[in-house]
C-alpha cells in the first residue's frame, strides 16, 4: 500500500458520516503515519498525512471537540514540506482562528520568551491557565517558555522553583518524544550535577525513557568533537550521584534500538568468523552496558590515583547490582579489569568477584584469544578460571567451588590440546570428589606426557583406596624425575602410602631418600616428614633402594593408564647408532614405524632384529603448515601421525613372522657390489645384499617385507629370504591370456600379444611350444621401466598352452574383402589397375573395412579378386588382422 491508498480511503470517508466517518479516517491516519515514519520526505506521503490531519482536524470542529481537532492540527504544522503547497497552506489559515482563538496571546508571548522578556512571557500563559483558555494545542509553546526562562534564569531561581516548573512541564500534554522534551531532560541533567538536592532519576521516570528520540539515543558532533549521547551521559550521572535505581524499570522502559539504523554502536563485525559476522547487541545488553560503563571508568581510576579501599568498595557494589543481569561487553571489560587489579596479596578477592560476577555470563569474545600489536594473548576467560584455579590451590579449606567444574569442561572443548587445561580440570574434580572424570582425563594426558613425572603424581592423587595403583604411580613419578630437588613431596606421598599399606621397610627408604636430600641442601625437614618418622623411630630396614618394589608396582600402573589401548605387534628391525646412543627400528610391516632408545624399556635391551614385541602405542596427530600446490593459494595446513611407544611387553610368535609374505623372481645380480636386483609379484623392484643362499637370474624367492621411508622415497626390505621351487612361486605372479599373432621361423621366434601394453617376443629356444598364429597362450609374467626409453619392459616366466580364449583378442566378421596393389606409384584398388595387368598381378594385401588381411592368407585361399567373405580376425597390438577366411 501506498500515499494513493490513503487519498482513497479519504474519498471513501466522505460520503459516510458519523463514527464510520471518524474510523474511516482514522484507518487513513494510521498508513499516512506509517508511510509517513518510513518516508518522511517524500511529497506524497507528506500530502496524504497533511489532507488526512486537515480532515480530522474539521470532523472533531464540527463536532465541537476544539483540543482534538487542536492535536491533530498541531501535528499538521510539524510536517515539514519541502516545498510550499498553497491549498495546505490555505487551509491551515482556514483551521487557525475556528481552533486557535488564543492564538494571538500565545503568538506575543513566543516573542517575549524569545527576546529575554520571560516574565512578561510566564505572566501571559498565567492567565490563560487562571482563565481555564490554555488548550492542549498551546502546551507545547508553554513548554518552550518554561524551558527558555529556567535556562536563562538557571542562578537566579531556588532548587524549589526550578523543581516546580519543571513539574508544571511534565503536566502538560505537549507532543513527546520532541526536541523540547529532550532539551527539558538535558536541562535536568545539566541542573543535577550542581544541586544534590534535585534527584535526576526520579525526574527521568516522570520524564518517561519511552520518549527518548533517536538523537538521544546517538553520540552527536559539534564543532568536529565527539559528544556522547544523551542516555548515555543521563546514566553516567546516576553512577556519579551513587542514585539508587531501578533497573529494571529502566530495561523495561528504555528502548534504546534505532529503528533500522544498523551503525557501529550496534553492531559489531567479527572478520575471523563471517559465519556469524553480525551480532546484534539487543536493547536490555545497550541499557545495561550503558549502566556498566561508568562503574569500569569509576573502577579504573580509583585504581589509577590508588585509592584501594574505594577500589574494592566499587568492584562489590557492582557486582550486588549486576551480577544477577545478562552478558555484556561492559561486564566483561569489569571482569577483565578486576583479573588485572586483584594480583600479589589482593589476589584472594578474585575468587569471590568471579563467583558472583557468573561465568556463565562470559561472551563468546571473551573465549577467544586477542591478537594485538603482532602479539597473541590468552582469552578472558582461561585468564580467569586459571586465575581462580591457582587461588583455589593455595587455600587448605575443604573445596566448594563445584560452580568452577562446567565452565573448566568448556574450557577443555574449546582447547583440547592445552595441558595446562586438563591438568587443572582434572585436579578440581578430585578436589570435588570426581576421580572417575579425572582419571579419565589423566588417561589422554600420559598419552602425550607419560614421560613426565608430575603427570604420574598428580594422577596418583585419584587413588585413595587402591594401594597398588597409587604405589605404581608414584614409583613411576620417582622413576622418570631425574632431578631430586623435585622428588621431595613424592617421596613422602609415597611413604606415606607404603607406611598405611604395611610396608614400612620401604617406607623408611623413602623416608631416607628424602631426608638425605634435604639436608644435603640445607633445607628444612616438613612437618609431614616428622611425623611420619616418628612412626617409623622403632623400625629399621636393609633395604638400599626400593628399585624392587618400583618394577612390581610400575607395570601395575602403567596397565591400568593404558587399559583402553589395544596391544600392537610391531618387529625389530633395524638398529644403529646416533651420536654413540644405540636407537632400533619397529614397524609393522604397513602404516606403523617408529624409532627408540633402546634403554628406553628394560625389556629391549637385549633385543635383536627381527623380534616380534607387543606394544601399547599413541597415534599422535601432528598439523604442518606447507606452501599449497599454487602459490596464489597460499599455504595449507597437512595432517601427519606419529607413533609413541608407551609400554611393551614380549610375544610369543616367531621372529619375523607379523610380517606380509612377498614372492619375486631374480632380474639381475651386481656381482661388483653383490646386490641382488629381484622384481615381485606386483611388478616392484627390489634390492637385497648376496648372502648365503646361492641364486641365480630366473631363480624365485618367497620373503617377508616392509616398507621402510628414506628421504623421499618408500623402498620395500625383505627380510627371512628363502629360496623356493617355480611351480611354488609363479601362481603369484601376473597372468594373462595373450594370443600368438605372428611366427617368424627365419628368426627362430614368435610374437604374443595379451593387450595393448602386454605383449612380445618369444624365442623358440624358450619353450616348447610350437607356435601358431591364433593359438591362445597363458603367460605368467612380471614388467619393469626401462631404464633410458619410456617404455616398459615384458618379461615372461612361464608359459603354457590353454583352452582358454580371451575375447577382447579374437573376432568372428564377415564383408567385402577390398584388394590392394603394390606398384611404383604406390598402392592401387583392384578396380583400379589396368586391364593389361590384371592378368598376372596378384594381389599384397586387403582390408575388410578396418580389418587386416595379409598376403599369405590371400594365397592361401586363391584369391585374386573382390569379394564377399567370413573371417576369424586377431588383435595384433595396433590393429586387427585376419588369419583364416572363406568366400561366401
Amino acid at each position: 500500500m501506498d500515499s494513493k491508498t490513503v487519498f482513497e480511503l479519504r474519498n471513501e470517508a466522505k460520503n459516510l458520516e458519523g463514527i464510520s466517518k471518524l474510523n474511516k479516517l482514522t484507518e487513513a491516519l494510521n498508513l499516512a503515519q506509517r508511510l509517513f515514519s518510513v518516508e518522511p520526505y517524500d511529497e506524497w506521503i507528506q500530502k496524504a498525512f497533511a489532507y488526512t490531519l486537515i480532515d480530522l482536524s474539521k470532523y472533531y470542529i464540527f463536532n465541537k471537540n476544539i483540543n482534538q481537532a487542536g492535536v491533530y492540527y498541531n501535528q499538521l504544522l510539524l510536517i515539514n514540506f519541502q516545498e510550499v503547497d498553497d491549498i495546505i497552506e490555505s487551509q491551515k489559515n482556514f483551521l487557525r482562528p475556528k481552533i486557535d482563538v488564543n492564538y494571538t496571546e500565545v503568538q506575543k508571548a513566543e516573542e517575549l520568551s524569545k527576546n529575554g522578556n520571560h516574565r512578561d512571557a510566564l505572566n501571559i500563559f498565567k492567565k490563560l491557565i487562571t482563565e481555564n483558555r490554555l488548550t492542549e494545542l498551546h502546551h507545547e509553546a508553554y513548554g518552550w517558555v518554561i524551558y527558555r526562562y529556567i535556562k536563562d534564569k538557571e542562578n537566579e531561581l531556588t532548587s524549589i522553583q526550578v523543581r516546580t516548573f519543571l513539574r508544571d512541564y511534565i503536566d502538560l500534554k505537549n507532543e513527546r518524544p520532541s526536541m523540547l522534551h529532550s532539551m527539558i531532560l538535558n536541562f535536568a541533567l545539566h541542573y543535577s550535577k550542581d544541586h544534590s538536592d534535585f534527584n535526576l532519576y526520579n525526574f527521568f521516570k516522570l520524564w518517561n525513557p519511552l520518549n527518548l528520540r533517536n538523537e538521544d539515543k546517538k553520540k552527536q558532533h559539534f564543532n568536529d568533537k565527539e559528544i556522547p549521547s544523551l542516555i548515555s551521559r543521563i546514566f553516567r550521572e546516576f553512577n556519579e550521584k551513587d542514585l539508587s535505581i531501578d533497573i529494571d524499570f529502566l530495561i523495561e522502559n528504555t528502548d534504546l534500538n534505532i529503528g533500522e539504523d544498523l551503525n557501529t554502536w550496534e553492531c559489531f563485525l567479527d572478520w575471523d568468523d563471517l559465519n556469524t559476522s553480525v551480532k546484534i547487541y539487543t536493547s536490555t545488553q545497550k541499557v545495561l552496558d550503558l549502566l556498566r560503563e561508568p562503574y569500569f571508568w569509576r573502577l579504573f581510576n580509583a585504581y589509577k590515583e590508588n585509592k584501594k579501599s574505594e577500589l574494592w568498595n566499587v568492584f562489590n557494589k557492582y557486582n550486588q547490582t549486576f551480577s544477577k543481569y545478562e552478558r555484556s561487553k561492559w561486564h566483561s571489560e569489569i571482569l577483565s579489569i578486576a583479573e588485572r587489579y586483584m594480583q600479589e596479596t589482593e589476589e584472594w578477592r578474585f575468587l569471590d568477584f568471579f563467583k558472583i560476577w557468573n561465568p556463565e555470563n562470559l561472551l563468546d569474545e571473551d573465549w577467544k584469544e586477542v591478537k594485538k600489536d603482532n602479539k597473541v594473548y590468552k582469552p578472558l576467560a582461561i585468564k580467569c578460571i586459571k586465575k581462580t584455579f591457582e587461588i583455589i590451590k593455595t587455600q587448605n579449606k575443604e573445596f566448594s567451588e563445584n560452580w568452577l567444574i562446567p565452565i573448566y569442561s568448556k574450557a577443555v572443548q574449546l582447547y583440547p590440546n592445552d595441558e595446562w587445561l586438563l591438568r587443572e580440570n582434572a585436579l578440581l574434580l578430585i578436589k570435588n570428589n570426581e576421580f572417575e572424570s579425572a582419571i579419565n582425563i589423566y588417561r589422554k594426558l600420559v598419552l602425550e606426557l607419560g614421560d613426565k613425572s608430575y603427570i604420574w603424581n598428580e594422577f596418583s592423587s585419584c587413588f585413595k583406596n587402591k594401594k597398588d595403583l597409587k604405589i605404581g604411580m608414584l614409583s613411576k613419578a620417582i622413576q622418570l624425575e631425574k632431578n631430586e630437588d623435585f622428588l621431595g613431596d613424592i617421596h613422602l606421598e609415597l611413604a606415606k602410602t607404603l607406611f598405611d599399606n604395611g610396608l614400612i621397610e620401604n617406607c623408611i627408604v623413602e623416608l631416607n631418600s628424602y631426608k638425605i636430600h634435604r639436608e644435603l641442601k640445607g633445607w628444612r625437614l616438613s612437618e609431614s616428614f616428622i611425623e611420619i618418622s616418628n612412626k617409623t623411630k622403632n623400625q629399621n630396614t636393609n633395604l638400599k633402594d626400593n628399585k624392587s618394589l618400583y618394577d612390581k608396582y610400575i607395570p601395575i600402573a602403567e596397565l591400568y593408564a593404558y587399559e583402553e589401548i589395544d596391544w600392537t605387534e610391531v618387529i625389530l628391525v633395524d638398529k644403529w647408532k646416533n651420536e654413540g646412543k644405540e636407537r632400533i627400528a619397529f614397524t609393522n610391516g604397513k602404516t606403523i614405524d617408529f624409532s627408540i632408545g633402546s634403554r628406553r624399556f628394560g625389556l629391549l635391551k637385549q633385543s635383536s632384529i627381527g623380534k616380534v614385541y607387543k606394544f601399547k602405542l599413541h597415534k599422535q596427530e601432528i598439523k604442518k603448515e606447507v606452501e599449497a600446490k599454487f602459490a596464489w593459494m597460499g599455504k595449507t595446513t597437512i595432517t601427519d601421525y606419529k607413533y609413541i611407544p608407551l609400554i611393551v611387553d614380549k610375544s610369543e610368535k616367531p621372529d619375523w613372522s607379523i610380517l606380509d609374505d612377498i614372492y619375486a623372481t631374480i632380474d639381475y645380480i651386481n656381482t661388483e657390489k653383490n646386490i641382488i636386483h629381484a622384481i615381485t609379484t606386483d611388478n616392484k623392484e627390489v634390492f637385497f645384499p648376496k648372502g648365503k643362499i646361492q641364486l641365480q637370474i630366473g631363480d624365485f624367492i618367497k620373503a617377508k617385507y616392509y616398507s621402510k621411508k628414506v628421504k623421499d622415497e618408500i623402498r620395500i626390505e625383505l627380510k627371512d629370504i628363502a629360496k623356493i621351487d617355480k611351480e611354488n612361486a609363479v601362481v603369484h605372479f601376473s597372468k594373462i591370456i595373450a594370443v600368438i599373432d605372428g611366427v617368424n621361423k627365419e628368426k627362430n621366434l614368435f610374437h604374443y600379444v595379451g593387450s595393448a601394453t602386454v605383449q612380445g617376443i618369444i624365442r623358440f629356444t624358450e619353450t616348447d611350444i610350437i607356435p601358431e598364429e591364433g593359438k591362445f597362450l597363458e603367460i605368467f609374467y612380471t614388467s619393469k621401466k626401462h631404464r633410458t626409453e619410456n617404455r616398459t619392459i615384458i618379461k615372461p616366466i612361464q608359459i603354457n598352452e590353454t583352452e582358454e580364449i580371451n575375447p577382447k583378442l579374437i573376432k568372428s566378421i564377415n564383408g567385402i574383402l577390398v584388394l590392394k596393389y603394390k606398384t611404383s606409384g604406390g598402392t592401387v584398388d583392384f578396380y583400379d589397375l589396368d586391364e593389361d595387368d590384371m592378368s598376372y598381378t596378384s594381389p599384397d594385401f586387403g582390408f575388410v573395412g578396418d580389418f587386416y588381411v595379409p598376403k599369405n592368407v590371400l594365397c592361401e585361399n586363391k584369391i585374386t579378386t573382390n569379394c564377399n567373405i567370413t573371417a576369424t580376425a586377431i588383435f595384433s597390438g595396433d590393429k586387427w588382422k585376419i588369419i583364416k577366411l572363406e568366400k561366401v
